[in-house]
């Protein structure tokens, strides 16, 4: 008979737990495996499946369901008895256990969630927050007062071994002890370790140094310098002890100082995300630039559409910047070229008012909106607006009798020149994309081409008619085509990613964006911030400590994370 197999695993980090397709935080191992094995079963249950073959390879989980071994615990037990609610589900539930070499491909990608790595693109991820089983807390007489851990002092037993000649009972413990008695020496009942360059620093206890590295950072002579020069310093001042690095890490790391204060991070955080093409004037990018010089009739901005397919372009100059008119442009669109299936556009309020949301709710138009100060959501466009205004400028510029506010009247010939060049995305030029045909230009008709001295009114028709034919075909190969660019410009990008995520819940800096009241020492970034939803791969909605919600998305390039 027909059977489904599923393979569950977990990991545990310091800060919380994963597993294989879920992460919340603080759980112990075994309810963890539980977790995943019950979150797997949901999912079997939802397709459909009658007959399953679970493997695992956390032998006591494994044994547990299977009644071989028995509970300890009250938490352990409830998730027992849940397992067993889901078996019912099933004609056929068998439980296995595999070694660990047997469960890789579970396993990595268990370790997705406790490394805090992004996802694979063909890999679904769900989180949950909250255990699916409640807890039975067990609550312990302790005393009323404050209990303080005190860590152990590192420098006692190389003293007693150095002084007394003892040594801890552990062989391994005492084997190192031994071996690292070497470096150190005793001056006057104090321990001194011996530095490569033949210097004695004295050795501190794990607070002494702290304090130490604190004062270095930002004490009444410390400029926040980095946790490299800040031990160095410390090296060199003649202090030792075996955990310097990683405090000066977590001191620099959680300086409040320093975080407002970072740099921004430029290499991308996330492999490209393409937008997925399908056929001429389905998806169209849209945009405002401005403000010109004001024109003829009082234009000062632009309106700029472009068709994520054929690249073509639809320009149109305004007077003032509002909905109405924004909505205006596109029904021009709309009527010309069809209903487009979505737009992507930025944050600007001609767009994201009402009136433009109505409209296009109107007409079934789906609206993206780019991230927050993240104009490479929408490159297609910003892209076109750099050609267009690149265009533009030559053509107004003279040095003898400066017409900047003649944009108006050379925005027909830019848009006509980008218009008829071919485009390396697709290897067609926009105008043959939209209309099956290259346009004739003006040199052709001026110095006689091949194609202006053939032309025949009597054969057009047919040819036309042939034209259209092919176009169809054209366009599927310009697909492949721009499929095969958007392969190369992914492996061009994907070579620098620094892979990086936030998850829900985490605390995070904003990249200042405004310039209003700035000044030199005006700090970089805001926040703190708490994120409250990951909208897609590198894309984040924030809110306020206090729960209060902030407009639109924020890219990870614009977000840093902060240490409390």
């Amino acid at each position: 008979m027909e059977y489904w197999t599923m393979h569950f695993d977990g990991s545990k980090r310091l800060s919380g737990t994963a597993a294989g397709c879920s992460n919340f935080p603080y759980w112990r191992k075994t309810e963890l495996q539980y977790e995943a094995l019950l979150h797997g079963l949901r999912i079997a249950i939802s397709l459909g499946i009658r007959r399953l073959i679970v493997r695992g390879d956390f032998q006591l989980v494994v044994n547990q369901v299977m009644k071989e071994w028995s509970c300890l615990d009250d938490n352990t037990t409830a998730y027992r008895q849940e397992v067993r609610k889901l078996e019912d589900k099933f004609d056929g539930l068998e439980l296995t256990h595999v070694l660990r070499h047997n469960n890789e491909a579970t396993d990595r990608l268990a370790n997705f969630g406790s490394k805090r790595e992004a996802a694979p693109s063909d890999v679904f991820v769900e989180h949950l927050y909250e255990p699916t089983v409640p807890r039975k807390e067990t609550i312990e007489a302790t005393d009323t007062q404050d209990v303080s851990m005190i860590e152990a002092d590192w420098r006692e037993p190389l003293i007693r071994f150095l002084t007394k000649q003892e040594l801890p009972q552990d062989k391994d413990e005492a084997e190192r002890v031994s071996r690292r008695s070497r470096l150190y020496i005793i001056h006057e009942t104090e321990l001194y370790k011996k530095s490569p360059s033949g210097i004695l620093q004295r050795c501190v206890s794990l607070e002494e140094g702290r304090q130490l590295l604190k004062d270095m950072h930002s004490g009444i002579c410390g400029n926040h310098a980095a946790a490299r020069t800040i031990v160095g310093k410390t090296y060199r001042q003649g202090f030792f002890w075996p955990t310097a690095v990683s405090d000066a890490d977590k001191i620099v790391r959680t300086c409040e100082g320093c975080q407002f204060f970072a740099r921004q991070t430029h290499l991308p955080a996330q492999e490209l995300q393409t937008i997925p093409l399908s056929w001429p004037f389905a998806v169209l990018g849209l945009d405002m630039v401005g403000p010109f010089k004001k024109a003829v009739g009082g234009y000062t901005h632009l309106f700029i559409a472009v068709d994520k397919f054929s690249k073509w372009i639809k320009a149109k100059p305004v007077i003032t910047i509002t909905t109405d008119k924004a909505r205006d442009f596109f029904i021009n669109i709309v009527h010309r070229f069809g209903v487009p299936n979505r737009i992507i556009t930025d944050n600007g309020t001609q767009f994201t008012d009402g009136v433009f949301k109505d409209f296009c709710e109107d007409f079934g138009i789906k609206i993206c909106y780019a991230s927050v100060a993240h104009p490479m959501s929408n490159g297609q466009v910003e892209r076109t607006n750099g050609m267009v205004l690149q265009g533009i400028k030559a053509r107004v510029f003279d040095r003898q009798h400066p017409y900047a506010g003649k944009w108006v009247e050379q925005l027909p010939s830019v848009l006509w020149s980008l218009r008829t060049t071919p485009s390396r995305a697709t290897d067609q030029s926009l105008f043959f994309l939209v209309y099956g045909a290259e346009a004739m230009l003006p040199s052709e008709v001026e110095f006689e081409s091949l194609r202006f001295r053939n032309f025949s009114e009597e054969r057009y028709g047919e040819d036309r008619v042939d034209d259209l034919n092919r176009l169809e075909e054209a366009r599927e190969a310009a697909l492949i085509q721009s499929a095969r660019y958007l392969q190369g410009m992914r492996r061009y990008h994907n070579r620098n990613v620094r892979s990086r995520a936030f998850l829900v819940g985490d605390l995070v800096l904003g990249k200042i964006q405004t310039t209003r009241d700035r000044h030199k020492l005006s700090p970089s970034w805001e926040g703190p911030f708490i994120i409250s939803e990951v909208t897609r791969p590198g894309s984040y909605r924030l809110k306020l400590e206090d729960g209060t919600h902030i407009d639109n998305s924020w890219n990870i390039e614009h977000l840093y994370r902060f240490y409390a």
